[in-house]
């Protein structure tokens, strides 16, 4: 068994930086941490994606915290719970997905968070092995723990109700599934987003009524835009753990000013002092691109290594700032009949634009060139039997196209 590290400064960092909330509340849990005793923990994800996002990636770092202390940390995959899909924050049913389907999104997880945490001392658990095996009677009994109130009392299921949507009894299922992972799980400690409160305290309550037992519980604080919106998959605009370098760096570039702090705090490593430092500079009117520059450096760093971070913090100046083109340009196969296509179909397929009419606008707004010639006839055909193009959209977006 690892050592278990009880240095109270670090055990105060670790409660409290990016934390939102502890239930029942810090002092239990800084108390459980400082009696010596090695806790189990877990945070649970569900694979409704082949990639993990920076959202995930929250989590997972402090789990390698309490993992860098001496603790059991177990990696659950979803993979049961993912079939029917968490409600949290969603204002429409999920689709539901096969277990073939969960099993091929999680194939490259374990490779995906290798520089976030230990993966050789990780217990990885699937909680198919337990909810596959409920049967029915059992679902009846684990039913009997929860109310209808409190299922409803949820605010997404209100507005749900009030738009006249569906709302479908699998749904209220899997609080109760989380819950009872859990109480399968016989853990000190869950960790999750601060949107999984509900169903956190929900397997807290669980423990106690079915085991008898405290199960503690830590949330963490939300990578969210100005607005509050929260950043992930679901929203589309998340950086994922696949991600290139330079992408990477460049969407992290891409955030709007007021998210560099709290993403300092969430997200990287830097000293509170630094950080705090660089706030009350931006707070006196500094340019906000340095400090910029730095966190996009270091979640590239924390996520792809420090090799990485050189090389997407040199693509950038050079395709950003110097008005160079990437040396790394993703190459996309087009389809399209007789070797011909038009070019606002070319730029959609490209993923360079959603729609044709936005194509239409950046031809009008000169922000479209084919291999470094501008196009202005929206009409405009080009012939890929020749190889590739360089497709390029405004100063930094560009893609190589070739015939499927």
């Amino acid at each position: 068994m690892a050592k278990v590290i009880t240095d109270e400064k670090i055990i105060d960092e670790l409660l409290t930086r990016g934390v939102e909330n502890i239930y029942p509340d810090k002092a239990a849990l800084k108390k459980l941490l400082m009696s010596g005793r090695q806790i189990r923990l877990y945070c649970g994800y569900d694979p409704t994606a082949p990639t993990l996002h920076i959202g995930h990636g929250i989590t997972i770092r402090k789990l390698a915290k309490f993992q860098q202390l001496g603790h059991k940390v177990i990696f659950l995959f979803g993979d049961f719970t993912a079939q029917i899909g968490d409600p949290t924050d969603k204002l429409s049913a999920r689709q539901p997905l096969t277990h073939a389907q969960v099993m091929a999104n999680l194939k490259n997880w374990k490779k995906q968070i290798k520089h976030i945490i230990d993966v050789k001392n990780i217990e990885f658990k699937f909680n198919s092995h337990w909810l596959s095996r409920l049967k029915f009677a059992d679902l009846v009994k684990l039913s009997s723990y929860f109310t209808a109130q409190q299922m409803l009392a949820r605010s997404m299921f209100k507005e749900r109700m009030s738009q006249g949507k569906d709302l479908y009894l699998n749904e209220f299922l899997y609080p109760m599934m989380q819950a009872y992972d859990s109480v399968s799980l016989g853990v000190d400690l869950e960790i999750g987003g601060n949107d999984q409160m509900f169903n956190m305290l929900a397997g807290r309550d669980l423990m106690k009524k079915m085991k008898g037992r405290e199960k503690l519980v830590l949330t963490t604080k939300l990578l969210e835009d100005p607005t509050g919106k929260k950043m992930g998959k679901s929203e589309g605009n998340m950086i994922t753990l696949e991600d290139t370098p330079a992408d990477m760096y460049g969407k992290v570039m891409s955030w709007p000013d007021e998210m560099i702090v709290p993403a300092l705090e969430i997200l990287t490593d830097m000293p509170l002092t630094e950080i705090r430092e660089i706030a009350k500079q931006l707070s006196g009117g500094a340019n906000p691109r340095d400090a910029k520059m730095e966190l996009a450096y270091q979640v590239v760093k924390i996520y792809l290594g420090l090799e990485a971070a050189d090389s997407g913090a040199e693509n950038f100046k050079r395709v950003f700032q110097q008005g160079d083109k990437p040396v790394e340009i993703a190459q996309v196969a087009i389809d399209c009949a007789n070797h011909s296509i038009g070019v606002l179909e070319l730029f959609v397929q490209a993923g360079l634009a959603k729609t044709n009419s936005e194509v239409r606008r950046l031809i009008k707004e000169g922000a479209i060139k084919i291999d470094d010639q501008k196009v202005t006839n929206e009409q405009f055909r080009v012939d890929l039997s020749a190889g590739r193009l360089l497709l390029q959209r405004g100063k930094k977006q560009f893609v190589r196209a070739v015939k499927k």
